[in-house]
């Protein structure tokens, strides 16, 4: 119920009631969180730093705890991009409002004979011209229900994570030690995969109301409905993500198994670079997240460049 309120809430709120001028919470919420990471990251630090010269064994507890204070930190600031990309969702419906509002006023007559439909070509790809707006994807609508649990799971796991180096910190068996370590690294690190992905699913949301923002604000003028199809950036967007959550869940359980070797250096060594290499393969996605973003943008600016112009 609370997932299906939040989703709501943030992908249609009441338009009638919000000034699209106001002042955002999110924004706001977001800035606030983002700091909160960097003020943990830089606990981590200074007390590494403080450390720094000591023997080996007299700086391992306090790296083990720093280390989980450090992911942490970081898992923050992304509930900080999370509570701003919330915020964008917000402001998206309320120019979708605006635009309903201002458009027709500004429309010119419409000429020419009747409309055709099917597969077009614009600047921008290629296109459907639709006498309604189309349903969503299957995709769109994955990620409107799965941004929630994900934003929600990935920091409860880092959160047990830095339980768990805590736990760390104060043993005193160099075995049990090492264990620990594994599982605190695995355990994190699927958190921000898991949190990358949640993030990951809410540009895909973003690009989800574009899409339902953009063709019901033509239907409502009763012109065609041109509406871009899924560009290469998002078909790559949706395999990277795919892929790095699958090496967040997968170094994961590469973990657990190295915790129950006797000597799992070797491990580590190649354990450290998996799990990185599973964030960047978020990251990537993002980017090109954003980039789609970018032209789904500059696509509907188009339209109604050509709305006003032609008037259908």
């Amino acid at each position: 119920m609370v997932a299906t309120h939040a989703i709501r809430t943030t992908l249609r709120p009441r338009a009638q009631a919000s000034d699209y001028k106001s002042r955002s919470g999110f924004r706001a919420a977001g800035i606030g969180i983002a700091l909160s990471g960097l003020m943990l990251a830089s606990v981590a630090l200074i007390a590494n730093a403080v450390v720094a010269g000591d023997p080996a064994a007299e700086r391992a507890d306090t790296l083990a705890w720093s280390f989980g204070i450090g992911t942490t930190g970081f898992a923050v600031a992304k509930l900080g991009i999370a509570a701003t990309l919330i915020g964008i969702l917000v402001r998206l419906w309320l120019r979708v409002e605006s635009v309903k509002a201002a458009l027709p006023e500004l429309r010119a007559p419409a000429e020419g004979g009747a409309a055709a439909y099917g597969g077009i070509e614009t600047p921008y790809g290629p296109a459907t011209a639709t006498e309604r707006a189309p349903k969503p994807l299957l995709i769109h609508r994955m990620a409107e229900r799965m941004w929630v649990p994900m934003v929600l799971m990935g920091p409860m796991l880092v959160g047990a994570g830095l339980v768990l180096s805590i736990v760390q910190a104060n043993e005193t068996s160099a075995a049990t030690f090492q264990d620990l370590g594994a599982w605190v690294q695995g355990t994190q690190f699927l958190g921000e995969g898991l949190l990358l992905g949640g993030i990951s699913f809410l540009l895909g949301t973003i690009l989800s109301s574009l899409r339902k923002g953009g063709g019901e604000v033509q239907e409502s003028l009763g012109v065609t409905v041109k509406t871009l199809k899924m560009p290469a950036s998002a078909k790559a967007f949706v395999g990277l993500m795919a892929a790095g959550v699958m090496v967040s869940m997968a170094q994961f359980g590469l973990y657990v198994a190295a915790a129950s070797q006797d000597d799992a250096t070797s491990w580590f060594a190649w354990l450290g670079p998996l799990r990185e290499f599973g964030l960047g393969l978020l990251l990537l996605g993002i980017v090109l997240a954003l980039y789609t973003i970018g032209t789904v943008l500059g696509f509907q600016f188009n339209r109604i460049r050509e709305i006003v112009r032609e008037g259908r």
